[in-house]
């Protein structure tokens, strides 16, 4: 799958680099030890632009920015782990607008934000007394609460983001508190195993290691500007979701458009002789049955002639009918199953040819393809491509396509 992103611009290392990584997230991925029904962890994407590709790394637990004032000396005076944790996810900045929606009744010659400073340490003083040492909310934390914890050596993390919270609270066990106004409850505490600063390329972020098997990882990608990296991005989560679906349902299909040149060949030799019989079936005319299929089958073969991206023909051989590409150094099909040799009659796979059976290839271990596809991401583009198409036959208007 990385190999057919061009855009992600890299080379033959980079891209072995890369799918080492995203096998290694997968893997992660994977909740060990569990038993019954078992759900798919989680991996985190950082991107760091500027950097060689070779830097990107995969690492277990949650990595994020590291909050300010804290230095390395700080994280080693906590000592071995496990540590508990406290987590917020209402803004501790002490600002009154920030409360909520709620309406407040304010009595003469009281200082609001002056008692829900007061609130904010009484929440400070429970949580050092309840030895937490890690401290995170996904807003803003009053400089003075932070003082104040720092003070008792607990390390605070701020501004969290709302897209973090479901992974830290997959790997710390902790309840989100949502409330500023009562003290937190004992089930909310969570705990973590370690806390450790990782060097990430130029970038230094704090490692959130889980006490327990959570399946949480971190994958930090690198490239060299912005637009290389969104795409490395994209096809990565895409790739570790095309691998989650395999396990789900181990079976593949041959890759590079082998498996649409070789369907649309089989439908169009297949119903040459049951034509008149399915159309009966369907309650259709012959002609109509077959102007249908011809449609199908075309539009197998454009997305086999769409894998090509610098516009060069595409060929199909008409034994076998696998798709092929005229290079002078390919020496195999788009999957890699079938070897090219002198006699193998190729025709452009845009062009009309005639009808055939295609041969079945016998299965060696020396006879491997190199490319696959994921039988379920790829029947589910069938079938979203097929309502797509009823639903444009339903509203009756016509996409053309002017680019």
């Amino acid at each position: 799958m990385i190999t057919s992103k061009p855009a992600c611009m890299l080379n033959s290392r980079e891209t072995q680099h890369i799918s080492s990584l995203i096998a290694q997230a997968f893997l992660y991925s994977i909740p060990c030890n569990s038993s019954g029904v078992t759900c798919f962890g989680r991996t985190v994407t950082i991107g760091i632009e500027g950097q060689s590709v070779s830097d990107s790394s995969v690492f277990p637990g949650l990595l994020v920015d590291v909050p300010e004032m804290l230095h390395p000396a700080d994280v080693e005076r906590l000592g071995s782990g496990p540590f508990r944790v406290v987590l917020f996810n209402v803004s501790l900045s002490g600002d009154i607008s920030e409360v909520g929606d709620v309406t407040l009744e304010i009595h003469r010659g009281v200082d609001p934000e002056r008692d829900l400073l007061k609130q904010l340490l009484k929440l400070g003083e429970q949580v050092v007394k309840e030895k937490v040492r890690l401290f995170a909310c996904q807003k803003v934390v009053h400089p003075i609460l932070q003082h104040y914890l720092r003070k008792h050596g607990v390390v605070v993390i701020e501004r969290l983001g709302l897209a973090l919270i479901e992974p830290f609270v997959q790997i710390t066990g902790a309840q989100a508190v949502a409330s500023v106004c009562s003290l937190v409850p004992t089930e909310a505490y969570g705990m973590v195993k370690e806390i450790c600063f990782r060097s990430c390329g130029s970038r230094e972020l704090l490692q959130i290691l889980p006490s327990k098997d959570t399946a949480v990882s971190t994958m930090v990608l690198c490239h060299r500007n912005e637009t290389m990296l969104e795409e490395l991005k994209m096809t990565c989560q895409r790739a570790e979701h095309v691998l989650r679906l395999t396990l789900r349902e181990p079976y593949a299909l041959l890759g590079g458009g082998c498996t649409e040149t070789l369907l649309a060949t089989h439908i169009t030799h297949m119903n040459e002789s049951s034509a008149a019989t399915t159309a009966a079936a369907l309650c259709v005319s012959q002609s109509e049955f077959l102007m249908a299929v011809e449609a199908f089958c075309s539009s197998l073969q454009s997305v086999a002639l769409s894998l090509e991206h610098d516009g060069q023909d595409c060929l199909i051989d008409l034994t076998y009918a696998h798709r092929w590409v005229p290079d002078i150094y390919s020496k195999t099909c788009g999957c890699g199953l079938v070897e090219d040799r002198s006699n193998l009659e190729k025709t452009p796979l845009n062009t009309a040819y005639h009808t055939f059976s295609p041969v079945s290839l016998k299965n060696s271990p020396d006879n491997q393809p190199r490319i696959l596809d994921s039988f379920s991401a790829k029947l589910n583009a069938l079938n979203v491509a097929v309502e797509m198409a009823n639903f444009v036959l339903d509203v009756k208007y016509i996409i053309k396509d002017i680019n």
